[in-house]
């Protein structure tokens, strides 16, 4: 562990305020460059009562109620959001101003605030029980945290709540189902200027709900289906930017359908028209999945980091052979892929005839640096180009920088 520094800081804080805050930041084990950043913009977020110099006669006990704001804001943030060490160092380098918030005027209702939020925005499988649930959201909302602690900086009365109603009211008279938002929109909410948020809600007016709404099976209008055969299951993500990139991967790279499991209504954004020519298909279970895919001979491949997965391919570099997993006697393969926050769910493991994993260079550091997977649409982007290239599907013609359908 490190102590901070023993000199009065730039901000004309004396020695026991920065001794306070470091005994309450100890536990995170800083380093004294990171330790020296956050004294500094805590004592800038603090109140002028808590920037009182060292020879005011308060100053030892305001000094001491800064440190004590400051470890109820951690332990606050690590019991709220059942945060690791490692993900609470990542919030509080990534924004250490939270320290120095009010807790119940502002800190905590701006976590109740993008709870709330997040709430309503997941498709998944219909039959997932409550704890199931519960545990997920929680997860995903410590990750949306982790991701963009700065985004806890915004008044919730007057621009959070306000914009998110707005937003809501534009999805459901586009045909949503109660106005669900996802990380993306949220983002957009919270940080753009009046101007540009206006500009996004108009647009988002137009592209914010899925084509693929009506309560009719769209067929597959390719005259000669891939053999072996690919299909992707859509289920239990979060991100409308992450559904609509799949899709279009699974457009491009050759699959027969998108089986999309649990609820019919979904945000979809990203696809670049994808939704149009890519059939769907619903189904209410995972179970129904195994079911429909096995009668037609697909393996299910689960895609999540594990022991018993094998790599999407090998290069050996000595025969300059590539290797995959796939298997032949299969009429073909489904992906599923997991939980942005969570990875693969229970019921989505249970379905899963064999598990793949995408091997990385480089992975995460034990300081919150790097990153220890990848983004499920990028993954499943490098997923089905390795499937399309192994099954030998043509390429699409080439006219100038852009591919065409044929």
């Amino acid at each position: 562990m490190y102590l901070a520094r023993s000199s009065s800081d730039d901000n004309g804080l004396g020695t026991s305020t920065s001794l306070c805050i470091s005994s309450a930041l100890q536990r995170l084990d800083l380093t004294p460059d990171q330790i020296t950043t956050i004294e500094k913009r805590v004592n800038r977020g603090a109140t002028k009562k808590q920037r009182r110099s060292d020879d005011d006669e308060d100053s030892i006990s305001n000094n001491n109620i800064m440190g004590a704001s400051t470890e109820r804001n951690l332990v606050y943030l690590e019991e709220r959001l059942d945060l690791t060490v490692e993900q609470l160092r990542t919030v509080v380098v990534g924004y250490p101003p939270v320290l120095s918030f009010e807790l119940e005027t502002n800190l905590m209702p701006t976590i109740d605030f993008y709870d709330d939020a997040l709430r309503s925005d997941v498709v998944g499988d219909a039959n997932d029980g409550n704890n199931n649930d519960v545990v997920q959201h929680r997860s995903r909302l410590a990750a949306f945290i982790c991701e963009r602690p700065s985004l806890l900086e915004f008044n919730v009365a007057k621009r959070l709540i306000p914009r998110l109603e707005q937003t809501r009211a534009i999805i459901s008279s586009s045909g949503g189902i109660g106005g669900p938002v996802d990380e993306e929109m949220l983002q957009m909410i919270a940080t753009l200027t009046d101007s540009r948020f206006e500009t996004w809600l108009k647009n988002n007016n137009d592209d914010s709900i899925n084509d693929w709404n009506a309560d009719t099976e769209k067929k597959s209008t390719r005259q000669q289906p891939n053999d072996p055969s690919a299909y992707v299951v859509v289920s239990n993500l979060q991100s409308g930017g992450n559904i609509g990139n799949i899709v279009r991967s699974a457009s491009i790279f050759g699959c027969e359908e998108c089986i999309v499991v649990g609820q019919k209504r979904y945000r979809l954004t990203g696809d670049h028209g994808s939704r149009f020519d890519l059939p769907r298909r619903h189904m209410y279970s995972h179970v129904d999945v195994r079911e429909y895919l096995h009668a037609k001979g697909v393996r299910i491949y689960g895609i999540e980091i594990m022991e018993n997965a094998a790599p999407i391919m090998r290069y050996d570099r000595e025969t300059g052979v590539v290797k995959f997993p796939f298997d032949r006697e299969s009429s073909g393969a489904a992906f599923i892929f997991g939980n942005e926050g969570q990875g693969l769910s229970a019921k989505q493991r249970e379905i899963c005839d064999e598990y793949l994993f995408i091997p990385q260079h480089r992975g995460g550091t034990v300081d919150g640096g790097g990153s220890a997977s990848m983004n499920v649409a990028c993954a499943a982007a490098v997923v089905l180009q390795a499937y399309c290239t192994w099954a030998g599907y043509s390429d699409a013609s080439l006219e100038g920088e852009k591919f065409l359908a044929t």
